[in-house]
């Protein structure tokens, strides 16, 4: 398969080099995959959230709750991502 290749905010970068990232309604990462395995390919957001949600009321169910899917460069991840998985992240979730 040839590289694919993705523009994110102005830098043109292979989307196997990137990262999907399923984020909370306050932009915390709760989930990540990798958008080329083999010859599976996720190429937009909606592929994106088959991957967390399955059904269309799953989905609908997002879309309620504010979850996003986010194509990031590996950078951006290594900034953006990883320290809501580790627990380091400053996002928080408030009632109401």
């Amino acid at each position: 398969m040839a590289d694919l290749m993705v523009q994110i905010d102005g830098e043109t970068v292979p989307l196997a080099d990137c990262f999907w990232v399923r984020t909370n309604r306050v932009r915390c990462a709760v989930g990540s995959v990798l958008p080329v395995s083999g010859d599976d390919v996720i190429a937009t957001p909606q592929q994106a959230q088959r991957e967390w949600s399955t059904t269309k009321r799953q989905r609908a169910q997002d879309a309620k709750h504010g979850m996003q899917h986010l194509l990031l460069t590996s950078k951006q991840w290594e900034a953006q991502a990883k320290p809501c998985f580790l627990g380091r992240c400053n996002h928080r979730l408030t009632v109401g």
